[in-house]
């Protein structure tokens, strides 16, 4: 990769082809079959603002992503419910908020997959604060 193209630091751009990745000592080149004029890629959308509580429901939604299964459902609305110590219907709530916010929309159970999904995507929840809060409450129920 030529220098002018090397950028330093941290932040979003769109990737152009032969573009340079370096990760410790592995190295990823993006290649693209879409013509050089093209924009590259495009930067993902940036999570809604959300409440405090808003955020305690996704990360209670997410936390069975670490159970590291392919394909696992998340939290239930009545296992939300229940680590949050609020009833059902204020789960429900949040979630329209949640599902609103996030633009999910339909019905059925594989919204709250949509939006975990979604959730996750876009950073609203990360590995990392899922594996705090996680740590958190083992903590707190000893």
């Amino acid at each position: 990769m030529a220098p002018s193209s090397m950028a330093s630091g941290s932040g979003e751009r769109p990737l152009r082809p032969s573009d340079e990745v370096r990760v410790g000592a592995t190295r990823l080149v993006y290649r693209s079959d879409q013509p050089s004029g093209s924009t590259g890629t495009q930067a993902s959308e940036p999570p809604p603002e959300l409440t405090r509580r808003e955020r305690e429901v996704l990360l209670v939604l997410c936390r069975t992503v670490l159970g590291g299964a392919a394909f696992t459902e998340p939290a239930s609305i009545r296992e939300i419910a229940d680590a949050l110590v609020v009833s059902e219907a204020a789960v429900k709530q949040h979630l329209g908020h949640l599902y609103d916010k996030f633009g999910i929309y339909g019905g059925g159970e594989r919204r709250r997959v949509g939006l975990a999904n979604e959730a996750l995507r876009r950073g609203a929840v990360t590995m990392a604060e899922l594996r705090e809060a996680v740590a958190r409450d083992g903590k707190q129920n000893r």
